[in-house]
């Protein structure tokens, strides 16, 4: 069940990204945020939800706590993105800055504080999650 809501967490998060790289490119940047936003989070929440209650009758207290937290930073940094966007900053600029800060961020925090050893899986992900900003930053 944890490798499926994490697949899940990970493309529903990384498509609102894609889509607002997609948008920019095609010179559409200053689309209505609140509908963009409010469509991706909606359509991961049914997606995230759908598979939880087919094996679990009712998340607890803490479970409701830890992913209301990660989408209200998720949020937060997707409308951060619009904004910049809107704004006129480039993609090529916003992309990285956004998704490269998330990535270094956590991986620098798993090993330096919490002295987590990074495995293949790791390093596998990391090489995605780079190879992905590399991808996004390219000017359309």
């Amino acid at each position: 069940m944890y490798l499926r809501c994490m697949a899940i967490a990970f493309l529903t998060n990384g498509l609102g990204a894609f889509g607002l790289r997609v948008l920019a490119g095609a010179g559409l940047g200053d689309v209505d945020q609140t509908q963009y936003l409010t469509l991706w989070y909606a359509a991961g929440l049914l997606l995230a939800a759908v598979a939880f209650f087919r094996r679990y009758p009712k998340p607890s207290t803490k479970e409701l706590g830890i992913g209301s937290g990660m989408a209200i930073c998720s949020l937060l940094g997707q409308v951060g993105m619009v904004l910049a966007l809107s704004n006129g900053i480039p993609g090529f600029v916003v992309f990285p800055v956004a998704t490269g800060g998330g990535l270094l961020m956590v991986a620098m925090v798993g090993v330096l504080l919490y002295r987590e050893p990074i495995g293949w899986l790791g390093y596998v992900g990391i090489g995605t999650g780079v190879s992905a900003l590399i991808l996004l930053a390219l000017p359309a």
